[in-house]
């Protein structure tokens, strides 16, 4: 049972990784049309990785903290937000913010000393 419980921890660990990484990867890419100008790309980035989100719902509501995901959720509006006002630098800091507790939110599930203890 133990090792059951073990291998359903790593298998989560490694979801959670997975997701929010390639998460990360298209916000990071969207940031990057945004600085181009190309700002119609980089919302449209933008909300598929919002769409990616919604579309996991209940995985993120069943293993992570409620009020963590419930934090993204209102970090992406905000950065969908400043991208439809074409505001730069209130952009660039939600989108890095928003990428922030995406990474945390993966790094939170990973088995480690610190997780454990």
């Amino acid at each position: 049972m133990l090792a059951l419980l073990l291998g359903a921890s790593l298998a989560n660990a490694w979801y959670a990784q997975s997701l929010t990484g390639d998460m990360t990867d298209r916000l990071r890419q969207a940031q990057s049309l945004a600085e181009g100008e190309n700002w119609d790309q980089a919302e449209a980035v933008t909300r598929q990785v919002y769409e990616d989100w919604q579309d996991h719902h209940f995985y993120l509501h069943t293993f992570m903290r409620h009020s963590d995901t419930d934090q993204v959720l209102r970090a992406f509006r905000q950065v969908l937000e400043y991208l439809r006002l074409q505001e730069p630098d209130q952009y660039n800091a939600a989108n890095a913010d928003l990428v922030a507790q995406l990474e945390l939110l993966a790094e939170m599930e990973q088995a480690s000393v610190v997780n454990v203890l």
